[in-house]
């Protein structure tokens, strides 16, 4: 029997749990969960993970990162360089901030970081079939949050776009814009 990859088993991944917890408080743990819950959601068909690398400062703020590979290959047909990142904001991150009620992890803001794949094919079956010759090309965009903003969010002080518009979006490093859709009557 070959040994379990490091942080496989319960127990490392209940004492890694219990670490986070204890360094950067119970929604840390929580956040940790719900994004890579939605990006499995979302349409991840290769491996997801996440990781929490701890506190990044950006402008004299310090920002608890996260780094989500989704496991999501974007199809270049159907969705464009910025409609990718819209998908992840919408589908991804925005989804793991209304799950909360309030937002307390012992920081700043939050840097969420996501990588994903895109390349062109026919459906979801094509995708699957031609994986072993390659996932697409690689992209990350990291969203820079203050917890105040969050708040103001959640509390319905402000709309996702103008969350959106207070934070600092990379895109493989370079600042970028979103230009969120309206919401729809059913939220």
């Amino acid at each position: 029997m070959e040994p379990a990859e490091p942080g496989t088993t319960r127990v490392e991944i209940l004492q890694a749990m219990h670490d986070l917890q204890r360094k950067y408080g119970a929604d840390a743990v929580l956040m940790e969960g719900q994004l890579l819950s939605q990006a499995i959601r979302g349409g991840s068909v290769l491996e997801a993970s996440i990781s929490v690398p701890g506190l990044e400062e950006r402008d004299g703020k310090h920002y608890l990162g996260f780094t989500l590979e989704t496991g999501i290959v974007y199809n270049d047909r159907e969705v464009s360089a910025a409609a990718r990142r819209v998908h992840a904001w919408t589908e991804i991150v925005e989804t793991t901030l209304h799950k909360f009620s309030a937002l307390n992890v012992s920081a700043d803001g939050l840097a969420i970081r996501l990588g994903y794949t895109h390349k062109p094919y026919d459906d979801e079956a094509d995708l699957r079939t031609h994986l072993h010759e390659g996932h697409g090309d690689p992209e990350t965009t990291t969203f820079y949050l203050l917890l105040a903003d969050v708040a103001d969010l959640l509390a319905k002080r402000i709309s996702a776009q103008q969350l959106v518009q207070r934070a600092t979006i990379l895109v493989d490093g370079a600042a970028a814009e979103l230009l969120l859709p309206p919401p729809s009557e059913t939220q």
